[in-house]
């Protein structure tokens, strides 16, 4: 009997030793692995219909499903994140007064019909203590991912292969995961599940609708001749989480800009454009990619907020994903502890 507990606790020192060791060998990986996951489990359905077409042929399926999601996802990003990171290195680097003369006159502008309304009170501000915080955090965040380019194609190498792995053998793995698995066969499926609607719900309910509000703020912008329109499209993105006000915070400055620095028509096409936009994808697209059990905005927000601050650009998915994860746990957590209780 002693010589029993010797060799588990033995077992279970050796488990927990190589279960650390294996954490800091795939460390720097974790990223690409749980963004592959997230694109599996969204491109699933679509999958499932390929492997159909294909009359079950798993490999052929899963090589065709890797490639949609370049299509659909990696090229446009890919494109996207290397203007923005162009956009925001190139006013990085010329940071200073006489870039922004532009926006210190409308800060400038505001401040004035502020303190006419109420004197003695001054907004205090320059564009340099504005901007340099976006501009700092956006390329510092984007230029790891674009300064390399061998190190770039081979994390999206890894991403891919990873991918194609998930869609051939996702079966398989969910299998082994509830094997190990010490919770009961229900409790399993229900994390599954759960997880399944809320990482779809939260991908395509919270990020691909930000992003579609960003692009189209980001065309406004490009359209109306904004400077930067693809940075600031991007900094739209992050401010569309912010439930209600989030994208006034970003046009209203901008039509007021255009209003000094072209004309008020201007700025009332592109509050036209920019608000026209924003009420198609809220009322029209937003309530068909928000359907499951999604997180609250203001959850999102800070989930990618924080993900981003982990893992760089790629926590915009991990952020929403490891929330998710843990609402579908806090749900499941009261059966566990009575059951647990009970015996």
């Amino acid at each position: 009997m002693q010589n029993q507990k010797f060799q588990n606790s033995f077992f279970f020192i050796i488990l927990a030793s190589i279960v650390v060791l294996t954490f800091f060998l795939l460390k720097s990986y974790i990223g690409i692995i749980i963004v592959s996951l997230a694109l599996a489990i969204v491109f699933r359905p679509v999958h499932n219909k390929i492997l159909k077409a294909t009359k079950q042929k798993k490999i052929v399926a899963s090589l065709v499903s890797v490639f949609l999601v370049i299509l659909v996802v990696l090229a446009p990003l890919l494109l996207i994140g290397f203007q923005v990171y162009r956009e925001a290195f190139g006013l990085y680097v010329g940071l200073s007064s006489d870039n922004f003369s532009q926006f210190n006159d409308l800060i400038n502008s505001i401040n004035k019909t502020a303190q006419s309304l109420s004197p003695g009170f001054s907004l205090n501000l320059n564009a340099q203590n504005i901007l340099s915080p976006i501009l700092n955090f956006t390329v510092s965040h984007l230029s790891g991912l674009f300064s390399g380019a061998a190190n770039l194609l081979l994390n999206i190498l890894l991403g891919l292969i990873t991918l194609f792995y998930f869609f051939k053998e996702g079966g398989e793995i969910k299998k082994y995961i509830a094997k190990l698995s010490p919770l009961s066969p229900k409790n399993d499926e229900d994390i599954f599940v759960a997880l399944k609607k809320t990482v779809n719900a939260s991908i395509k309910g919270g990020l691909l609708a930000a992003i579609l509000q960003g692009l189209a703020i980001g065309i406004g912008f490009a359209l109306f001749s904004v400077p930067n329109a693809a940075l600031w499209g991007a900094v739209s993105v992050i401010a569309s989480f912010i439930p209600g006000i989030g994208i006034a915070l970003i046009v209203i400055p901008v039509a007021i800009y255009l209003t000094i620095s072209s004309n008020f028509l201007m700025a009332l096409g592109f509050l036209i454009w920019a608000f026209g936009t924003n009420a198609v994808l809220d009322f029209l697209i937003g309530p068909k990619l928000k359907k499951g059990a999604g997180l609250h905005p203001l959850l999102i927000l800070f989930s990618v907020l924080g993900g981003i601050s982990l893992f760089g650009p790629m926590g915009i998915i991990i952020g929403p994903m490891v929330i998710s994860l843990l609402s579908v746990l806090l749900k499941i957590l009261p059966e566990v502890t009575e059951k647990t209780s009970k015996n």
